[in-house]
């Protein structure tokens, strides 16, 4: 299963904090690799090379809250989620069909240096059901 820990080297570069995820070899044309953010569920990106270039969107599919995205079949410039069939822009990472939802994968900045793929800091917002309303007020 291509799984990442999430202990990743840091690198500043023009003020922004880069995370170095892995090795370029290790993100296949036209396939996937899932990344781990932290102890959360939420907290995971998956990586893709489609036509050369490298796409950083995240790996939850908002259908059915399934973490199978990187899993996905690259076709025609979308990723469709291997679960249910739901279908993302890996340009935008907005759904193709608004009538499954409109809700979509967040991007996140990816590029590759010196034969290692490096992400902007991914920051992550947990859903409302998961934020207890105590550690509002602290």
């Amino acid at each position: 299963m291509p799984v990442s820990n999430f202990k990743y080297k840091s690198e500043y570069i023009d003020g922004k904090k880069y995370l170095i995820i892995c090795p370029s070899s290790e993100i296949y044309e036209g396939k996937g690799k899932k990344f781990h953010f932290g102890d959360e569920f939420e907290m995971q990106i998956a990586v893709f090379r489609y036509k050369g270039k490298l796409i950083a969107l995240e790996n939850i599919c908002p259908h059915r809250h399934i973490d199978k995205i990187y899993d996905g079949i690259i076709k025609d410039g979308y990723v469709i989620c291997p679960e249910h069939g739901w279908t993302y822009s890996l340009s935008t990472g907005e759904n193709k069909y608004q009538k499954q939802g409109r809700k979509g994968l967040k991007k996140f900045e990816v590029f590759e240096k010196n034969g290692l793929v490096y992400i902007e800091e991914p920051k992550f917002e947990l859903p409302k059901w998961k934020i207890s309303p105590m550690s509002e007020n602290l």
